[in-house]
């Protein structure tokens, strides 16, 4: 007789990011995500003390423990924030691992091998193998995977059906995106969890997964478009918009150029791992230009040098450079009547945050700066939409959160409620 399907989750229950689930179900046992602890590292770490080993930071619990992993030969990673994808070099034998794009992990692999810091223990060994993930297809360990929008690109949530039950693991995702339906199905080759789910009323979820960042959270519930029309206030009264992004937040970047479209400004690419994602896109609102300075690698887009910057522009700029970016800017003379809209990272902790002293350098140099965050993840007011769409049958675990039982507390009284209406 086989056993039950039984899911075991590791770590990330109360803590936000390193999530490890293991599901094990007769004979497979797959594994969602094996992040990194970044809440640990920060207790143990910081600028002059970093970590000397994989086996160091085992010992302190940032990463998964090699017995976590057991059988577990399937991982599946459900987007590239280290507080999920973890350190590929941490998984200690064979096995396989399902990532969200091969050609995004192999230029971000490249800048992790030639890091100086702690990142150059992240990339993997020579015994793990790389899959990509293909969007709403079951694959041969019946796992789906499903786009999600998420401040990283790409982003999935999967879907097991599994030989009794139906289990849906979120991974990290928000209700609204900074792309329309139509772009968003096109980036991803696909629809958006929810509007999946919608439209396959026979797809039954019997246990879910979900994550819970917002949960408690006291911040402005700020949609993308909220956030954008912020932005778009700001350019109607600035020349130069100068944007903080991060890495893999494509949406965020692509929203910002059809932003730059709208207003028949050019826009200009300060950071090489944004260009490069920009490149693997087919159709573009417009042709990005890139600032040869920050962007040395050869790229098909036209390249330009900082002397070249048009006053009434957009830049896009990574968090990490944006202060060097604006000095060299300065230096030249090309500060226009310009503005910096500053992103606030997600994950925060991967960014090293530092907001008063780009703050003060800003003052400094002489650019108004504003800080806006619109999250990578669902609000709570949005759960009571998330709960009746997927309409899990037995039961709900709630991860990647510091107040689950605040989260249970939420979803008690939506059940209740909906129990009610019936």
């Amino acid at each position: 007789m086989l056993e039950a399907l039984e899911i075991k989750i590791l770590n990330g229950l109360n803590s936000i990011g390193g999530n490890f689930v293991r599901v094990e179900d007769g004979d497979r046992v797959l594994i969602f995500d094996q992040g990194i602890r970044f809440d640990l590292m920060s207790q143990y770490y910081s600028g002059f003390i970093t970590p000397k080993s994989v086996a160091e930071l085992r010992e302190l619990g940032v990463l998964p423990k090699p017995e976590w992993y057991g059988e577990g030969a399937s991982i599946y990673v459900s987007h590239m924030h280290l507080d999920h994808m973890g350190a590929l070099s941490n998984i200690p034998s064979e096995a396989r691992v399902h990532l969200p794009s091969l050609s995004v992990y192999d230029d971000i692999e490249e800048r992790w091998r030639d890091s100086p810091t702690w990142l150059s223990l992240v990339p993997r060994k020579y015994y793990v193998e790389l899959e990509e993930l293909k969007p709403l297809e079951s694959d041969k360990n019946s796992v789906m995977a499903i786009p999600v929008s998420h401040s990283a690109y790409p982003a999935y949530s999967f879907l097991y059906f599994g030989k009794d039950e139906t289990v849906l693991y979120t991974g990290d995702f928000r209700v609204d995106s900074f792309l329309s339906k139509d772009e968003f199905h096109k980036l991803n080759m696909g629809e958006n969890l929810l509007d999946f789910l919608a439209e396959n009323k026979d797809i039954r979820v019997d246990t879910l997964i979900i994550e819970g960042t917002n949960i408690g959270s006291t911040r402005l519930p700020l949609t993308p478009d909220e956030a954008l029309n912020v932005v778009r206030r700001l350019a109607e009264n600035h020349k130069q918009v100068i944007a903080t992004t991060h890495a893999l937040d494509l949406e965020y970047s692509y929203a910002l150029m059809k932003l730059a479209a709208e207003f028949d400004r050019n826009f200009y690419v300060a950071t090489t791992q944004t260009a490069k994602i920009l490149e693997k896109v087919l159709e573009l609102p417009l042709k990005p230009k890139l600032i040869e300075d920050y962007v040395g690698y050869l790229s098909s887009l036209e390249k330009i040098a900082l002397e070249e910057i048009e006053e009434e522009s957009f830049i896009l700029v990574s968090y990490r450079e944006v202060v060097d970016f604006l000095k060299d800017l300065s230096s030249v003379n090309k500060l226009a009547d310009s503005v910096a809209i500053i992103s606030e990272p997600e994950p925060q902790v991967e960014e090293a945050s530092e907001y008063d002293i780009i703050a003060n350098w800003l003052s400094r140099i002489g650019i108004q700066a504003y800080r806006i965050r619109a999250s990578g993840h669902y609000y709570p007011y949005q759960l009571k939409t998330i709960l009746n769409t997927i309409k899990p049958r037995k039961r709900i675990e709630v991860i990647h959160t510091e107040k689950s039982s605040f989260f249970h507390r939420i979803t008690d009284k939506i059940l209740s409620s909906a129990t009610k209406a019936r």
